[in-house]
């Protein structure tokens, strides 16, 4: 039987037979899918429009605007579909199962590879889909486009960077045969590193002129050089030009871009498949032999390690879970290795900011610079928290019963996730926002500002996943990626984001009002900033105690 066909009728089953209250988190999650899809829609069109309205400059920087977006997109889908085809491709135990089976090894490999696109994928087509019909709105594309955007548009778009990172991934562990997996793994750090160096450099903006003081040469050489396309090799800017095609009502043009993303995501996949058939199954034995090698056992005493120094004035038991879970994250290659890719990822953006301009005078930009700098410190932690905080409570798999069973409370095991999640995803956000704000010369208030607003985010947004882990659990799987790329990270991933812009607006209007303030261009903000205050604190108190509540209250009414 097709592969896909048995899982097609699989899924239709498991929908068929849920209980209630799985049904009742099923269509909560497509009603929290669906707000948030409705959300980014309402911000691409206000952007947009107001970007529209901006004489002669506006519809350049709208589209400089998509195509860095999806250049940033295909960036994270490459790295996400890499490092989660290790643990869907390869480290799992239904491709295991699969491989045991009278199945051609390229239909296993395609049926994996189907699986890991779309948990890697689904969080960019929520909010690409919205980013097209507001782009679409507002410059008045026929809707008769529409379905050509999205079939031949932005599908193809994202299936690219997916065979990319498989394909490297196959790589990975040939390389690992000869050289062994610790030496691949560094070769294969170092060589997604080398390709998001490259597409940034090839399809960033220019930097950024504020200060021309009347010269029109700079000008129109700043200009020209926004309004023509980066490389025009790279997949974002082939988008961008299907999309002014459709803007242009120009047939021969959509029809031209369309089939060059079409035609050569096809290529990629044959080429891909011709790559597995030949490839995958010795890559698998290679990977079964470097992941699943056994060592020698000790038994390490770990009251006597430095951690269990560290955390000297916590209880025993909060100790233990701080420990365990911080020995299985270095185990797990695929869990550090992600991590160390995202890390990479900051270092590139503060190395960027060096194309914001420091000369700014005006208020208005000053205040969407410093915030623009803050939502993505709220963005980061966000992304860190459902990548790693949000599994888990899932990762202590069935042996969850003993936990429960055991003297300690189910509340020390929360705080023990929740402190150790927080002080050290704290710490990062904290030091990209410190060193991003002293590099963009920003001021002592806009400084104290961020880094309050840092702190309560990272406590609400680590509480938002404890909690969410707890109430939308698997433990039925150890795979970290799936899990955080199911339904329950999914609405994670949704309400952390949509917490992170309801913070930035509620500090960004009253630190405006303020800098008018201080200018003498408005009188002192009294009203907004006591308003915004007590909603931020309002906000902050329910994000950060229902979903732990909650948690608590799912874990122990759960039977094991």
């Amino acid at each position: 039987m097709n592969l896909f066909v048995a899982k097609a009728k699989n899924f239709l089953r498991a929908l068929v037979r849920r209980d209630f209250i799985s049904i009742m988190k099923f269509i909560v999650g497509i009603i929290v899918v669906l707000l948030f899809a409705v959300g980014a829609y309402g911000l691409f069109y206000a952007i947009f429009n107001y970007l529209k309205d901006v004489q002669d400059i506006g519809p350049l920087i709208a589209d400089r605007t998509v195509s860095i977006g999806f250049l940033a997109f295909f960036l994270m889908l490459f790295i996400s579909n890499a490092i989660g085809s290790i643990t869907t491709i390869f480290r799992s135990s239904e491709t295991e199962f699969l491989l045991t089976k009278p199945q051609p090894y390229t239909s296993v490999f395609s049926a994996r590879f189907t699986d890991n696109l779309f948990y890697s994928s689904w969080a960019t087509l929520i909010v690409g889909i919205p980013l097209i019909l507001a782009y679409g709105r507002v410059y008045k594309i026929k809707a008769i486009f529409m379905p050509v955007l999205v079939s031949f548009g932005i599908l193809p778009f994202v299936a690219l960077p997916a065979y990319m990172g498989s394909a490297l991934t196959i790589l990975l562990f040939l390389v690992t045969k000869r050289v062994g997996f610790r030496k691949a793994l560094t070769f294969f750090v170092l060589l997604c590193g080398v390709v998001v160096i490259f597409f940034v450099r090839e399809g960033g903006a220019p930097a950024l002129i504020m200060n021309i003081r009347g010269d029109i040469r700079l000008l129109n050489y700043y200009l020209q050089n926004l309004a023509t396309a980066s490389n025009p090799y790279l997949p974002n800017v082939w988008f961008l030009e299907l999309l002014r095609s459709a803007k242009a009502n120009s047939w021969g043009d959509v029809l031209f871009w369309a089939s060059l993303l079409t035609s050569t995501a096809l290529a990629f996949w044959v080429f891909l498949l011709i790559f597995a058939r030949k490839y995958y199954f010795t890559a698998y034995l290679s990977s079964a032999e470097s992941l699943g090698r056994k060592t020698k056992l000790t038994f390490n005493d770990p009251t006597k390690g430095l951690l269990w120094k560290i955390l000297l004035g916590l209880p025993q038991d909060m100790k233990a879970i701080i420990i365990k879970d911080f020995r299985l994250f270095v185990r797990d290659s695929g869990q550090w290795g992600q991590f160390t890719l995202l890390v990479s990822l900051l270092l590139l953006y503060l190395v960027n900011l060096r194309l914001v301009p420091m000369n700014i005078r005006n208020e208005f930009w000053q205040t969407v610079i410093s915030f623009t700098n803050f939502a993505f410190c709220g963005y980061i932690l966000a992304t860190l928290s459902v990548r790693f905080v949000f599994p888990s409570i899932s990762m202590e798999g069935r042996s969850m019963w003993r936990i429960l069973t055991s003297p300690m409370a189910v509340e020390r095991m929360f705080w023990a996730k929740f402190m150790s999640a927080f002080a050290v995803f704290f710490t990062i956000a904290e030091i990209v926002a410190v060193v991003s704000n002293g590099m963009l010369a920003q001021s002592g208030f806009m400084m104290v500002l961020t880094a309050s607003g840092i702190l309560l985010m990272s406590v609400s947004l680590t509480s938002l996943s404890v909690g969410l882990g707890a109430i939308f659990p698997s433990f039925d799987s150890q795979n970290p990626a799936r899990i955080a790329s199911g339904g329950g990270g999914m609405i994670a991933a949704l309400l952390s984001l949509a917490y992170v812009g309801l913070m930035v607006v509620l500090l960004a209007l009253p630190a405006y009002k303020y800098s008018l303030y201080l200018i003498g261009q408005t009188g002192y903000p009294k009203t907004e900033i006591i308003s915004s205050f007590l909603l931020v604190i309002l906000l902050n108190i329910l994000a950060s105690y229902l979903p732990l509540k909650l948690g608590i209250r799912a874990i122990k009414r759960k039977d094991f």
